[in-house]
């Protein structure tokens, strides 16, 4: 093994809004190493993509929500951005439920890419395309360029007070009554 390498077992992740998800690592030496950053593991002994790479967004929030995608896990992807890569799915989706990710235009759910090389990527969800020879079909690639971000917030729902004996009405029926 190279030198400043060290084998050891991915046990968790936190997040520091701004930052760069930071990793938990049990060291075959013994040490619980925190704060090591997604380039900096590898499956081999590569690590030739640089954090602008492999983590192009920093973490959105405070409140991390890490979640296991089943389907998608082992699917084969392309990764187009911020350069071509090519990988598998883990299954693994990084999300926040404070800070960007209440505004749709700006959620930005992350997924967990092992890339050929053994790293890590962690990208949003238009950073790259699956291979499921079941499901997905060539033609169809020609109609995402009519994708567009949803802005509309379906789930925000405002509660007013508006007698003094504490009763409150939904701003969204309030709107509709009008």
């Amino acid at each position: 093994m190279p030198d400043g390498v060290t084998s050891g077992i991915w046990h968790g992740i936190y997040t520091r809004e701004g930052q760069i998800l930071q990793c938990h690592v049990l060291l075959e030496s013994g040490a619980n190493w925190s704060g090591l950053p997604l380039h900096a593991i590898s499956t081999s002994n590569i690590f030739e993509h640089p954090q602008e790479v492999v983590s192009p967004w920093g973490c959105m929030g405070k409140e991390i929500e890490a979640w296991h995608c089943t389907y998608l896990e082992g699917l084969e992807c392309i990764m187009h951005k911020p350069i071509q890569l090519t990988g598998r799915h883990t299954g693994i989706v990084i999300d926040w439920s404070d800070g960007f990710s209440r505004y749709p235009q700006e959620h930005k759910p992350l997924n967990l890419i092992q890339l050929e090389t053994g790293q890590f990527s962690l990208i949003p969800n238009n950073y790259a395309t699956y291979k499921d020879k079941h499901f997905i079909e060539k033609d169809a690639k020609a109609a995402m360029k009519f994708y567009k971000r949803n802005e509309k917030v379906y789930w925000e729902v405002w509660f007013l007070k508006v007698s003094r004996y504490n009763r409150y009405v939904c701003w969204n029926c309030l709107q509709h009554t009008l």
